[in-house]
């Protein structure tokens, strides 16, 4: 899936930015997507940062720093503030 993954990001990225953007988010939400609603919502959103950035294996201040801003980033993108992310909020 890997291979598959960064053949469509690098195709996508050759037509401009934007779309490689937009392909991105797409397959972020696409993939943490737990209860198929095409949107991520918080407990989502944290399971991706802790998929990235493992708790368990990542400890200290630094690495719950990494998290914090994280997650803050994320939600810094819910322009409509209704505690989920679509795959448009994301590519902006």
């Amino acid at each position: 899936m890997a291979a598959g993954l960064l053949a469509l990001l690098t195709g996508a990225c050759a037509l401009n930015a934007q779309t490689g953007i937009a392909v991105g988010a797409g397959v972020t939400v696409a993939v943490n997507d737990r209860d198929g609603d095409g949107m991520l919502d918080a407990a989502e959103v944290q399971a991706l940062i802790a998929k990235v950035f493992p708790p368990d294996k990542l400890t200290g201040g630094f690495w719950d720093g990494m998290r914090a801003s994280l997650t803050a980033a994320y939600w810094a993108r819910d322009l409509d503030q209704d505690g989920k992310l679509s795959v448009a909020e994301l590519a902006r």
